[in-house]
């Protein structure tokens, strides 16, 4: 799996400063807003940023090549429900764009016969924008980079908000092992296969049963057999700042006699090739 590449950045710290404005012997104090990075994405030449603020908000900054993207101040609820009718549309758009405010523009297109390709816009406080084309799987990690930032916002208190430096992650893990049960007809001949799935953990634990769907399966069997796998595993959720976040993966399962089950799953989603339609 490739692994996120973070942007080398220095997080601001929490400061105050005096007012120029106010008459001397009654100067003010004014309290700076403090940014925390919460995660990076790569996406070939473009890289993106999702930061928290001191007050709860969050801002996206963007570079591609040597152009580099501040957008406005964003409140967690709006990014949240964006974020999430987006991803419930990415398989079946059903419209031409989806824009967030003035920082983020999606418009899906026909990539090929069978494929839907994005056009993702991002753009600062002065109107200035950048563009990049990607696709199913980079729109996905885009998506779960602003869900990290909204996690980060509605979950940290002010005062771990007002900490210098990145915010602390713990990745999430398996919490046991588990056996699961080979398709019969595909071991009473002698088949082998793979099927990787997708979800959503909750805080505890679990995958959230609405949101497993398989992405890739060798046959029909091997899908529904890796899904009925999920329903039932254990996971120690990913933690931001020591809180427990829900957290979108993809686990791979391989359908082998003597298999044994990997002990990580993919944290979020991961690009991968393009990629022929499973033969169910």
């Amino acid at each position: 799996m490739k692994r996120i590449v973070h942007i080398a950045v220095s997080a601001s710290t929490a400061v105050f400063a005096l007012t120029a404005a106010s008459p001397i012997g009654r100067q003010t104090l004014v309290a700076q807003t403090n940014w925390r990075e919460v995660r990076a994405i790569k996406m070939g030449r473009f890289h993106s940023r999702i930061d928290v603020s001191s007050a709860h908000t969050i801002r996206l900054y963007s570079q591609l090549d040597t152009s580099r993207i501040m957008s406005p101040e964003l409140g967690p609820d709006s990014v949240k429900a964006w974020q999430e009718f987006v991803f419930s549309e990415l398989d079946k758009p059903s419209k031409m764009s989806y824009t967030l405010g003035n920082a983020i523009l999606v418009q899906p297109f026909a990539a090929d016969s069978v494929t839907i390709g994005y056009l993702l816009t991002v753009a600062d406080t002065n109107g200035i924008a950048r563009q990049v084309v990607t696709d199913k799987d980079g729109m996905e990690e885009f998506l779960d980079l602003l869900a990290k930032g909204v996690a980060a916002a509605t979950t940290l208190t002010d005062e771990e908000l007002k900490r210098p430096g990145p915010v602390a992650q713990k990745p999430i893990s398996l919490a046991k092992h588990l056996n699961y049960v080979y398709p019969r007809s595909a071991k009473l001949a002698n088949q082998s296969g793979s099927a990787l799935v997708q979800f959503v953990v909750d805080t505890t634990g679990r995958a959230k049963p609405e949101s497993i769907v398989c992405v890739q399966a060798t046959y029909k069997d091997f899908a529904d057999a890796a899904m009925s796998v999920v329903k039932t595993m254990e996971f120690n959720p990913a933690t931001l700042e020591g809180h427990k976040v829900e957290q979108l993966v993809q686990y791979p399962i391989d359908f082998k006699l003597n298999a044994v089950l990997p002990v990580k799953p993919f944290e979020v989603p991961t690009r991968r090739g393009r990629r022929p339609p499973a033969s169910f």
